[in-house]
């Protein structure tokens, strides 16, 4: 990402209405439907200016781009990684997430279940090393109770680094994310990619809201289409040679051609 690109996104977020962690009770959304998007970053401050009269943006110790960084956990044989790239509904994602600026880092469970809903569960993490996510009783009986997998089974298998801005309908009914500047490392094979040109958009509303999204009428009005996207998935089809990605390939192709 060039500087000139960065300074203009800089310049939209500051034009925006902050919102606190502590004022978005209403909108955290745990059980809810997503659409995502995936972009050039070069498009970021547009879309950001165009709905800076409708929408938060969260901020979290005066700052509002976000660090994250992210383990995901699979068996030895990638079984929810081919959960998803079968198209299997019902299935998980297993990680430890931190949130830099906020100094919080929780085991978070995923579950895409037979009707399209996303649904996620997460505890405070209590194990320091993550190794071996099944030596922390905690954590195993967490996963236990929200997957189908034996936690002593699971090891981490991708990292995941990127700047995240959160916005929030100043009606509470819908919260949008924003990633760019995103790291894969492969956690077998210690390799990795970076892509600073790409940002991925999710919106996300409660299952039961029927609200048109501002949002995403822009998005449209810029000709940008939705695209199932998994950065877990992305990452390991692009970085590890022992998953098949035929199914991935032309979203491969979106974010390497940016």
């Amino acid at each position: 990402m060039n500087t000139s690109i960065e300074n203009n996104i800089r310049k939209a977020i500051t034009k925006f209405k902050p919102i606190l962690l502590n004022q978005m009770d209403g909108v955290r959304l745990m059980r809810r439907t997503d659409t995502k998007f995936v972009f050039p970053v070069v498009h970021l401050p547009e879309l950001l200016n165009s709905v800076t009269d409708l929408y938060y943006m969260v901020e979290i110790e005066n700052e509002r781009e976000q660090i994250y960084k992210t383990t995901y956990f699979d068996t030895n044989d990638y079984m929810m990684y081919h959960m998803h790239h079968n198209g299997k509904l019902n299935r998980h994602k297993v990680r430890i997430r931190k949130y830099v600026y906020s100094n919080q880092e929780f085991l978070e469970i995923k579950n895409k279940n037979n009707k399209g809903e996303t649904i996620k569960n997460r505890i405070e993490n209590q194990q320091k090393h993550h190794q071996k996510i099944g030596e922390c009783a905690f954590s195993k009986r967490f996963i236990g109770k929200y997957t189908p997998y034996d936690p002593e089974l699971l090891s981490p298998t991708l990292g995941n680094n990127f700047i995240r801005l959160t916005l929030v309908n100043k009606n509470l009914k819908e919260r949008i994310t924003l990633d760019y500047k995103i790291k894969f490392t492969d956690l077998k094979y210690n390799n990795e990619i970076i892509s600073n040109d790409t940002c991925i958009a999710e919106i996300k509303t409660d299952r039961d809201n029927r609200l048109s999204s501002p949002f995403i009428t822009q998005l449209n009005k810029m000709r940008i289409k939705s695209m199932g996207f998994s950065k877990y998935c992305m990452g390991l089809a692009l970085l590890n040679p022992e998953v098949k990605n035929n199914i991935f390939k032309q979203r491969l192709r979106t974010i390497t051609k940016q």
